[in-house]
């Protein structure tokens, strides 16, 4: 099976989920490349020749990130072409569900098949840091949808759903936040008895919104996604991100070393509640699919 990924990243949870799925599809002996989305390339692909392709996305509230969905919008889908959505929050709560809304759309209107969903489950870049130890509980069941995922697109077993109504409501209505980045970019800062001038957040903003002033002052123009990426890798957490300081999270996840954590004991539980209370259901449909499907 030859197979494309399409993706966009913001502070890189969805690049981490693209290699970790071509890789393993990889080792199932089929052939995958990976396109990586930058919002200031307004090319067209050529997707002819693929048997499947798979769009991937950070769900930024309810939604696909503006810059995903444009780039898609300019895309030609072949008539019939399969497709897959993964898309990936830290948040699992059912009105997520109809986040590829206006994805789908544009795939049905060229004739696409969309075939199946997947939602993995990965850390905020916002909101609140996540501990270790919920993370590589997280990592092993994003493990167990990988099979799940590449079972059924190998096999051609869809899983799409029909989205409720109030779902597409919520997504409808929630996407005004597009235009949340340019705005709140008016009211963000350096703090310069933090900043080491090391220009990372220059060199990694994904819609060049950030620059010098000819005095030497890190400023922040007016196009900017909101992505978080300035401010979530910055070394020194030296910048403020306007009226979202107070849910800024600094210092990204080491995945590699947090998948060495030994778990003695489950961190999500039949008795969790708060925040992570859905990933209840989550886990539990995680399981009980990859029960059916491979039966350990």
């Amino acid at each position: 099976m030859h197979c494309l990924l399409i993706y966009y990243t913001g502070t890189f949870n969805t690049r981490y989920v693209s290699k970790r799925l071509k890789e393993r599809l990889e080792k199932e002996n089929n052939e995958v490349d990976l396109y990586e989305i930058d919002p200031l390339n307004t090319e067209e692909l050529n997707l002819s020749g693929y048997d499947i392709i798979g769009l991937g996305y950070p769900i930024y509230g309810y939604n696909a990130p503006w810059p995903f969905l444009k780039f898609i919008r300019r895309q030609k889908f072949p008539k019939g072409i399969r497709t897959f959505i993964y898309k990936n929050s830290g948040e699992t709560e059912k009105v997520n569900d109809a986040s590829s809304l206006f994805v789908r759309r544009k795939l049905q209107h060229c004739g696409a098949v969309i075939e199946n969903e997947y939602h993995f489950i990965m850390p905020y870049n916002i909101h609140f840091r996540f501990d270790e130890r919920l993370v590589k509980e997280m990592l092993t069941m994003d493990d167990k949808l990988y099979d799940i995922l590449i079972h059924e697109i190998t096999h051609q077993i869809p899983n799409i759903k029909r989205y409720k109504l109030w779902h597409k409501i919520v997504t409808c209505v929630v996407a005004i936040q597009f235009i949340g980045g340019d705005v709140n970019s008016f009211f963000y800062k350096v703090n310069a008895n933090k900043c080491n001038n090391c220009n990372l957040c220059i060199k990694q903003c994904p819609m060049q919104n950030i620059e010098r002033d000819r005095n030497g002052k890190i400023v922040f123009h007016h196009h900017c996604l909101m992505c978080m990426r300035c401010s979530f890798c910055c070394p020194t957490a030296a910048i403020d991100i306007g009226i979202l300081q107070g849910w800024k999270v600094n210092k990204p996840y080491n995945f590699e070393k947090i998948k060495q954590i030994e778990l003695t004991e489950p961190i999500i539980t039949d008795k969790t509640t708060g925040f992570f209370h859905c990933y209840i259901d989550t886990y539990q449909n995680i399981n009980r699919r990859h029960q059916e499907i491979f039966g350990k």
